[in-house]
């Protein structure tokens, strides 16, 4: 990331990844985009993605969620939030909001 800022100081690069706050990393990069859903449909989703059942799915989601901070912990210290409970239009659009902004402050 840094050859990609030393190259075009306008650059946005984007890492993915679930625990940059638990990880204490946070402060190594210039904005938070926290992307969340509800728990019903993150659970659906895993379910989904994972070929299993819902309730094993719902349980292990549980687990996964306690080994990090909660989603208002997240939202509180995110500079943008992404609500992706919704249909995949909504959520293009709220992406497409996001990344317009960080394009405008590179």
């Amino acid at each position: 990331m840094q050859q990609m800022g030393i190259q075009d100081r306008h650059a946005v690069a984007i890492v993915e990844a679930a625990l940059i706050l638990e990880a204490g990393a946070a402060k190594r990069f210039d904005r938070l985009v926290v992307v969340t859903c509800n728990p019903d449909q993150r659970a659906a989703r895993f379910a989904a993605r994972q070929k299993i059942d819902l309730e094993t799915a719902r349980k292990e989601v549980a687990r996964r969620m306690a080994a990090q901070l909660s989603d208002e912990e997240k939202i509180k210290a995110a500079d943008y939030v992404i609500d992706n409970s919704s249909s995949l239009d909504p959520t293009r659009e709220q992406v497409r909001h996001v990344w317009e902004k960080l394009r405008a402050e590179a």
